[in-house]
This record gives C-alpha cells, structure tokens and sequence, in this order.
C-alpha cells in the first residue's frame, strides 16, 4: 500500500479540516512526522487505520471509540484516506460521525463509503472491506505496514507458540497441517475395506465352473426353441392365407349391400342437378340487378330526407342572425367608451398603491425606533459571554494541570488487565489439562476393559476376520456339495429305460445311482454360515468402535501434550509480565491504590469536560447572540431602505394619475378604492367580451348560412342522378326477363330465396358420382377374383386353435431360454464385479499402510512446526544483513532449538545470550530489522513493486552512532523500491529527514499540520 492523501477534521486534538499530501512525502523516499510529545503526531497512523478497517489500536468498541476519538469542540468528525494497492490501483476510503445535538455524549453511527479512482472520477464500491483490497488483515496491518506505539517489539517478546501462531497466520501456514485430514481418509479407507468385505460375501457362488453349465443348458434350449419356432410359421401362414380369403367373400357382401344404397339416393341427386342448374343462371343474370336497384331506392329516400332538413336549419339561422345584429348596435356607444374606462382602471390602482404606501411607510419607522433599542441590548448580552468564558478556559487550565496523562492510565490497567487475563487464562488452563488427563484415563480404563492391547490390535482384528472367511469358506464348500448331491437325486428320480439322460443322453441306464435326502444337512450349513456371519458382522462393528477410542485417545494425548505446553508458556509470560511494571508512582501490587488514582483523574477529566461543555454551551450561546445582532442591524437597514423606496413610489405614483385627481380620493379607504376599481375592471371586461362574442357568432352564422345553401343545391342534383339511375336499372331487368323467358319479377325472387350454396351442393352430386362408379368398379374385381374359390369354416377354426397351441409352445421354450441366459448374464456381471471388487480390495489394503505413515508424519502438528520454523529462519537470516550492519558486524540473530530468538555476541567469542540483554537502544535495532524482514516477506507475497513502512517510536533510545547507521539502513531502502515513514518528537532528527510534516497544537484551533 501507498498512502497518497488524507483528509481528517474533528478527530482528537485536530478540530480544523486538514489535508496531508503523501505525493511529495513518499517521493522522497524517507520521511518523517515531528511534533511535541501529545502534539497529535500517531493521531495521523489512528486516522488512516481507521478509515481502512474501523479499528484503532489505543480504542475499541467498548471504549466509547466513536466518542472518545472526536474533537470536544467539534459537532462531526470525517476521514478520508486516498492510497495505491499492490495492484496499481488508487482508492478512497471515507468514515464520518456526527454528534447528537441533542445529547452531547451520544454520536451517530459511522457511515462508510469505499471508492475507486476510474475514468477520472471516484465510484463507490460494493463493499468496504480493506482486507480484500491490501490483501492483509488488521493485525497484519499493524505489523507490516503501520506499527502502533508500544508494538514495535512485539515480534521479537512474542513467545515461540504465539509467533509460531503468527508466521501460520501471515504466510498461511494451516494448509501444512494436514493430521486431521489424514486422520479422516484413514477412517473412511477402514470404513469402505470393511463394507467391501462385507459385499464380497455374497459373491461366493460366482464362479465360471457354474457359468459354463448354463450355458451347455441354453444350448440345448435354444435348439428347442428353434424347432418351435418353425413348427408355428408353418401352421400360422396357412392359417393367414385363409383369412384372407374370408375377408375377401365378407367384404363383396357389404359392399353389393353399399351399391343399393346409392341407387335408391340416385333420383334425389339427378333433382338436385337440375335445380342447381337453374338457380346458377338466375343468380348471373339477376341478383346484381336486384342489389344495385334496392340500393339506389334507399339513397333516394336518405337523400329527400336531408333536404328537408337542410331547408329546416336555413331558415333558423337567418332567423339567429338578425337577433345577433340588433345586440351589437346596443353595445357599441359603450365600446367606444372604453380607452376612457381603462384611464380610470389604471388611476384607481395607482391612488390604492398611494394610500397603501402611506400606511407602510408610519409602521417602518416604528419598526425602525423598536429595533435601534435590541440591538443595544444583545450587545451588553454578548459582552457578558465574553467575560464568562475567558474566566472559565482559565479554570480548565488549572485542573489539566493536576491530571494524570491518560495515557500513562492507560498503559498501567492495560498491564492490570494483561495480569489479570494470564492469572486467569493459567486457572483456566490448569483446568483444562486436569479434564484432558481424566479424558485419557477413561478411555485407557474402557480399552483395559475390553481387554485391548493398542500396539497389536490391527493384527488380532485381522487374524480375527481371516478366521471367520476360512470357516465360511469351507461351509460354503460343503453347501455347494450338499446342493450336486440333492440335484443329482433329483435327476435320478427323472430317468427311466428308454428316454434319454439330461447329462449324458444314454437311452439305458443300467445302474442308477442310489442317494440319501440330504435337505436337513443343507439347512444345518446355511444356519452355520448365518451364525459365522453374524459373529463377523459383530465383530467388525467392536472393532470399528475400539478404532475409534484408540484414534480419540491419540488425540486428546496429543492435545494434552499442546496444552501442557500452552500452561509452562503462561507461567513463563506471567513472571515475564511483572518485570514489565516500570510506573514508580503506583504500587504493581496494589490494584485498589490504582483504581482510586485514576478514578481521581477521570473526576478531574469530568471537571474539565463539564466545563468544556460549559464553555461550549456559552460559545454556542455567544455565537447565537452574535446572529441575532447581525440580523438585527441587517433589518433596521432593511427597514430605512424600505421607507425610502414606498415614499418615491408615492410620488411617482401621483405623477402617473391620467384623469382622475387624488384629492377626490384621499378620504376613501383602500378597500372602497380596490371595491371601485373591481367593479369598473368587471363591467369594463363584460363590455367588451360581450361585444366580441356578438361579433364572433355573427361571423360563424353569416359562414354557415352559406355553407346550408350550398348544401341543398347540391343535394337536389344527386336527387335528380339517382332517379335517373333507378329508372335506367329497371329497364334492364325487364329485358332480361324477355331474354330468360320469365313471366315476372316475382319468379326471380322466389328463385333467387332458395338460396343455394352452390359449393357444397357441386360437392355432393360429384362425390355421390365417384363413389357410385367406384363401389361397382369393385363388386366387379372381387367378383372376379373370387371366381372359382371355396370357404371352409371348419378348417379355419381348427387352424386358429393349433396356432394358440404352437404359440403356447413357442413361449414356453422363449421364456426358458430367456431366463438362462439372464441367469449367465447375471452370473457373468457377478463374476466381473467379484474381480474388480478384490482389486479395489487389495488397493484399500495399501492405502491404509500409506495413511497410517502419513499420519504419523503430520502427528501432533510437526509438520507446520517444521514449516514455520523454516520461514522463521528466513526471515532472521533477512534481518541479520541490516541487523549486523547495524551493530558494526558485533551482534547477530540466530533461532534456538526451541524456535527461540537469542542474540550471538562476537565481542565474546560467539557465545549466545537471551535477547532480553540487549539494552533499549539495541532493541530497537533488532526490532527494526526484524518488522523490515517481516514487511518485505509479507509484501513479497502480494506481489507489490513498491511498499510502505511506518514506524512511531525508538529513536530517541539511539545515541548518534547508532542513530547514523540506522538513518543509512532507512535511506537505502528507497533504492528497493521502499518508502519509509517516522514519527518523533526528536527535534535533532529534523534536519537529516529529506522531508517532513510539522504537528503544533494550539489551544484556539487545536493540531495543525505543516510541511516542512
């Protein structure tokens, strides 16, 4: 991550909206954040962890953050960070709290808004999750990119368990762990060998010995099957052949039945004929006649209706006309009057503006007097606030001076609580290990129990089940024995002199074999396989639980040995903890001492808000005031332009007056003026819309007596045409009906309401025709065809029941030769499974041997261990070439055999010692190379060209050797792609940073920041 900009305004001590541009901080490849010593300087790293992930180091959610984090004499608080991402890509990152106005201490939920920088404008995301966009999580935030106070050494103070924990968490070493995966595929590989031993069982029959009797068997039916077959075509064709004959003789009868039925109907369709044709030659001559004469007496009479009409309406128009003419010579003396009625209209508005404005201009200067005496009043008020205000910033002073830094308060209960934490994770833990040791005792008493030894158990559980397929083995053997000899008595019972043996074919048998009924000894071994089954069936499932408590055994042993662990570590960390107390002031062991000075600083700290409440309250108060003065001067200004502007108004107003003087008026009252002028506007209005709604109509009715006119003149020549239309008609129709030989016009009439549907009656006579010729055409073949032929019904009847007989037959042998060959289809599936099954079976059988070394190899989380402590080893060997470079080749790193850092003191022939012997200033050292080793690690996993870096403490632990060699370690890594960024209140450091940011607080404005 890049940091480009950061906006922030009402967060801790900086209450102004300000901007930091990183562009030219970043460019330069080092710099630095200096300011006092609570100047606001990890204010800036809070503000940007904020924004990315709504976590803070010094507060949680607990802590009243939201609060707590915004500026006493700020109402909102607004964050946003602006940075590049491992993929080249710019974002923005916004959060904004506002307080209740109404309940200072209660602020608003923050609201969240994530953008990206495309196409020349910032769109908002989906989502705000900045792990998703850095590729890091907040705790590896911390420790890669932007290391709080206080956290710089952690690293290196963490011990072995918890920065194993670290290195798996950061390069994402649980994918090594792989026990309990193993653990698993072993249980289902031992669960699948036992359910496919269990399904080999039923496979003991299948074997090709069985398979190639049945298929002897089939052959045999097969030849069967085929003499039936043949035996059934011959009788089924003759049977056919004489069916068609019977079909032929019963098909001439019906159809010689179907011939005198059409010659009865054959009269009827000649009629039809006739009548068809005659209608057809009326239609042509006469029906477009008849249509075109009806239509042309129905317009006439449409048409001598409209005229009558149309004479009717022209007489009531002239009529309407004159009435009109006689209203606009009574209106127009009053029209030509009306320029003067509108003088009159305008002067009585101006003479109601005049006396209007006389009465406006009496209140303004009232208003004027009245307002003068406030505004002195909120003057004297504002004057006081003043006072009251200064007096009590002087008293906030004074108690800030008494209280303890809230910092050091904090710093002290955080290592209360980290006590009270491990005091308590230590009881927890002990706890613990007492049930885990009761847990392993349980299950070794339940295995003693049941008689088990751990070691030997896989070899007594397969002897075991060995034992049971021998024993079901050899009663199978004696089953199938049993089951020839009761087969072989079975054919015995079938051979008699003369017939042939199903085995041999032999026509004689001289001596038949003589066996015992062997169906008792057949039940007896079936219930011996039975009994064996089940006591395997039992004996897998004793086995499969005692699995199970081995492989709960094996865990919780191994579990018990981490936990042992976790506890010596929890003893070590709190011995480690109490060493940590350097507060001379307060009392380690004396937690109530602690309590009460603090609780006596957070009464001071109320003392203070409630005063800076107090003054907020005032200022706010003052700031109200203030308005009002300003608004009040802002309406007396406003009052005196007001009077000034209505007096020119009354002037101008009365040299506007056109025929009416205003001293006729001055002792009327606005509302008579304004009733005046009303009334003279509405007769003035009516006059002259009257006058031109007379004028309109008259226009409209002069037009339309015309347009009447028009219309029945033309009316009377379509009259005339159609007349003479009609009559020419009606001449041809009577010299059609000399042409047709018709008597009259009535004949065509009664003719033409037949109304014949020539299609479908055309459609009747034709297929009437067709079948008529077609139903003779084959009387005629069959007749023929039949010539000569007999019919015997006796025969065919005796033929239907020899072919049921042969079918019967035929079906019989199919089925048989059906059911072999599904039983050596089956047989022969059976057998191929059988084969795949034993070679699935002999592969479980090598995996588990596998799985069983593979869990041991990845037992009780070795493997990762072994990982981490690779990575671990990296990453110290990284931190040696600046760490040495740094100590002047007299101090490196090394991991012990416990995963432990220790230091290698060359000044003393190589001998190591516990980094805990460094002093503050060598720490910091090895702290730095360390959180660089680690950066770059991380980092290098995303992938990045460039990474950022910022570090808030240790310089100040450096003397100026140490300080030089440091600085040339910090100002080399810009060659590496790498930005770093410092913050101190180390005045001196100012001049060897390329570029910097001063933070000065001041009491009026809070923070501010400066480049410098």
């Amino acid at each position: 991550m890049i940091p480009i900009q950061l906006t922030i305004e009402g967060l801790y001590s900086y209450q102004k909206r300000q901007t930091i541009d990183f562009t030219t901080l970043t460019s330069a490849g080092l710099f630095g954040i200096f300011g006092s010593v609570g100047s606001g300087k990890s204010s800036i790293l809070e503000a940007i962890s904020f924004a990315l992930y709504g976590e803070t180091e010094r507060l949680n959610a607990k802590d009243k953050r939201s609060y707590n984090m915004m500026n006493l004499k700020s109402h909102s608080s607004y964050i946003a960070f602006d940075f590049e991402n491992f993929e080249g890509k710019i974002f923005r990152a916004t959060r904004d709290f506002k307080r209740n106005p109404k309940r200072f201490e209660e602020i608003k939920p923050a609201t969240v808004v994530f953008y990206e920088w495309i196409d020349n404008e910032w769109v908002p995301l989906d989502h705000s999750n900045a792990e998703q966009l850095l590729q890091l999580s907040y705790d590896n935030f911390k420790r890669t990119i932007i290391i709080p106070q206080g956290k710089f050494k952690e690293f290196i103070e963490l011990t072995p368990a918890y920065r194993t924990q670290m290195m798996k968490e950061i390069f994402n070493l649980h994918k090594y762990d792989l026990f309990d995966k193993a653990s698993s595929l072993n249980s289902k590989n031992l669960t699948e060998l036992n359910h496919l031993k269990g399904k080999l069982s039923v496979y003991d029959e299948v074997s090709e010995e069985n398979i190639t009797i049945l298929k002897e068997k089939l052959d045999g039916e097969v030849k069967i099957q085929t003499e039936k077959q043949a035996t059934f075509k011959a009788i089924n064709d003759k049977l056919q052949q004489l069916k068609s004959i019977k079909t032929d003789f019963e098909s001439l009868q019906h159809k010689k039945s179907q011939f005198i039925e059409l010659n009865n109907q054959k009269a009827i369709i000649d009629q039809k004929k006739t009548d068809l044709a005659l209608y057809e030659r009326v239609y042509k001559t006469f029906n477009q006649l008849l249509i075109d004469s009806k239509k042309h007496e129905s317009e006439i009479q449409e048409k001598s209706d409209q005229l009558l009409k149309d004479k009717t309406l022209l007489q009531h128009s002239a009529t309407e006309l004159l009435k009109i003419e006689s209203a606009i010579n009574e209106l127009k003396p009053y029209v030509d009057d009306l320029p003067n009625k509108r003088l009159q209209e305008n002067d009585l508005g101006f003479i109601a503006e005049i006396l209007q404005f006389t009465t406006d201009v009496v209140k303004l200067k009232q208003r004027t007097i009245n307002g003068e005496l406030e505004v002195r009043e909120v003057e004297q008020i504002v004057n006081q606030l003043s006072q009251t205000i200064k007096e009590t910033e002087k008293e906030i002073n004074e108690l800030t001076k008494k209280q303890i830094e809230t910092t050091v308060l904090i710093n002290i209960g955080d290592w209360f609580s980290k006590k009270h934490y491990l005091v308590k994770e230590l009881s927890l833990q002990e706890e613990k290990n007492n049930q885990l040791n009761n847990e392993i005792q349980l299950i070794k008493n339940d295995l003693i129990n049941d008689q088990i030894n751990v070691s030997t158990f896989e070899e007594d559980t397969k002897t075991l089940n060995d034992d049971f397929l021998q024993q079901k083995k050899e009663l199978t053997t004696k089953l199938q024995s049993y089951q020839v000899q009761q087969e072989l008595a079975h054919f015995t019972h079938q051979l008699h002199n003369g017939e042939a043996c199903p085995l041999c074919g032999s026509l004689e048998h001289p001596e038949i074999l003589t066996l015992n009924d062997v169906t008792s000894n057949l039940h007896e071994i079936q219930n011996e396989i039975n009994i064996v089954e089940q006591k395997q069936k039992n004996a897998t499932e004793f086995a499969t639980k005692i699995r199970q408590k081995i492989q709960k055994l094996t865990m919780f042993q191994d579990q018990f040995s981490n936990e042992n662990n976790h506890l010596e570590d929890l003893k070590n960390q709190i011995v480690q903890h109490n060493t940590t107390f350097i507060w001379t002031e307060f009392n380690a062991g004396n937690f109530e001492d602690f309590q009460q000075k603090k609780q006596a600083s957070f009464d001071l700290a109320k003392q203070i808000e409630s005063k800076n409440k107090f003054i907020s309250e005032q200022r706010s108060t003052l700031e109200n005031q203030q308005e009002t003065t300003e608004k009040y001067k802002k309406a007396l200004e406003k009052f005196k332009l007001e009077e000034a502007e209505k007096q020119a108004q009354i002037n101008q107003n009365l040299s506007n007056l056109k025929v009416l003087d205003f001293a006729d008026f001055s002792a009327f009252t606005i509302a008579e003026i304004n009733h005046k002028l009303k009334d003279l506007k509405v007769f003035n209005q009516k006059t002259e819309t009257d006058f031109n709604l007379y004028n309109q109509q008259f226009n409209q009715l002069n037009t339309q007596i015309q347009v009447q006119k028009a219309s029945i003149i033309s009316t009377e020549k379509q009259l005339f045409d159609l007349q003479k239309n009609l009559e020419a008609l009606n001449d041809s129709f009577n010299q059609n009906l000399i042409d047709q030989n018709i008597e009259h016009k009535e004949k065509v009439v009664e003719i033409l309401g037949l109304n014949l549907n020539v299609e479908v009656v055309r459609n009747e006579i034709e297929e009437f025709t067709v079948a008529y010729k077609t139903l003779n055409n084959e009387i005629q073949n069959l007749e023929a065809k039949l010539q000569g032929t007999f019919f015997n019904e006796n025969e065919y009847l005796q033929l239907q029941k020899d072919v049921e007989t042969a079918e019967i037959e035929l079906k019989i042998t199919t089925e048989n030769v059906t059911k072999t060959n599904a039983e050596i289809s089956r047989l022969t599936k059976a057998f191929i499974e059988k084969k795949e099954l034993l070679t699935t079976l002999d592969q479980l059988k090598k995996r588990a041997e596998n799985l069983k070394t593979i869990m041991n190899l990845f037992k009780g989380s070795g493997f990762v261990q072994y990982i981490s402590s690779i990575y671990l080893k990296q990453l110290c060997d990284n931190a040696n070439v600046r760490f040495r470079k740094m100590t002047r080749n007299q101090l490196c790193l090394q991991i012990n055999e416990n995963n432990d850092f220790e230091v290698v003191d060359f000044l003393n022939e190589g001998r190591t010692r516990s980094v805990k012997t460094l002093s503050g200033g060598q720490s910091f050292q090895v702290s730095l190379s360390l959180a660089l080793a680690l950066a770059e690690s991380v980092q290098a996993n995303n992938k990045t060209d460039k990474s950022f870096f910022f570090i808030d403490e240790g310089f100040g632990t450096q003397d100026t050797e140490s300080v030089n060699i440091v600085f040339e370690t910090l100002n080399s890594l810009y060659k590496e792609n790498r930005i770093v960024g410092i913050i101190s209140h180390v005045e001196e450091l100012k001049e060897r940073i390329p570029a910097a940011l001063q933070i000065t607080k001041t009491d009026e404005h809070g923070s501010l920041i400066e480049t410098i």
